[in-house]
């Protein structure tokens, strides 16, 4: 794998699926945050553009083309690396092809990376009553790809997993957080405002590298 160059505009990519397409791997993961309401949890992770904020592995996302949360958006993520580490850290670029506020979910495409993805096609929603007694939301990330060079399909679900716990220790840190001092919960503003600089959000140190097992 490769450094990646200074991000690009880049084109939409390749056509969204069709329907009735067999693909090799399939699936979903699933977090619950019974502390937060679904609207709650999908006005702060509804934008496309701050990855960064919510996934503990994610440690730059930023707009490459187009104009954010409108289909063909393209954004730039990458990765963490490990202290001493010498591999480069994991970069792509990825292009939004649907984004529904009232169904509370938006779809993308990966494009060029150097984590071995051909195509890759993902849907992030949130859903409300995951928790008992129909409160709290749960997280949902579906996945429909080629087989991914390197990578054994449980590796790639269990990366998923992990990324996506991560993101859901986050929501609920932050929605208590606000809670007990007063502010609100769902507000981008709040968001925007500093998260970066928040103690108390818990990080979750996964390894650096989507190929590893």
């Amino acid at each position: 794998m490769t450094a990646a160059p200074e991000p690009a505009a880049v084109g939409g990519g390749a056509a969204p699926p069709v329907a009735s397409r067999v693909w090799e791997w399939e699936g979903k993961v699933a977090s619950a945050v019974a502390e937060a309401t679904a609207d709650e949890a999908w006005a702060l992770l509804s934008d496309f553009l701050a990855f960064h904020r919510w996934h503990p592995r994610v440690a730059a996302c930023r707009l490459a083309s187009g104009t954010p949360r409108a289909p063909g958006c393209v954004r730039y993520c990458e990765g963490t690396t490990t202290a001493g580490s010498r591999d480069p850290a994991d970069w792509a670029h990825e292009t939004l092809l649907e984004h529904d506020a009232e169904r509370r979910f938006f779809r993308y495409e990966m494009n060029d990376n150097n984590m071995g993805f051909g195509l890759f096609f993902a849907t992030f929603r949130v859903a409300p009553g995951a928790a008992p007694g129909g409160t709290g939301c749960e997280l949902r990330w579906e996945f429909e790809c080629e087989p991914v060079r390197g990578t054994p399909r449980d590796a790639l679900v269990a990366r998923l997993q992990a990324g996506l716990d991560g993101m859901a220790a986050r929501v609920r840190d932050h929605v208590l957080a606000a809670r007990a001092t007063g502010s609100d919960a769902a507000a981008p503003a709040v968001v925007a405002a500093g998260l970066e600089a928040a103690g108390e959000l818990v990080v979750v140190k996964l390894d650096s590298s989507i190929a590893a097992v």
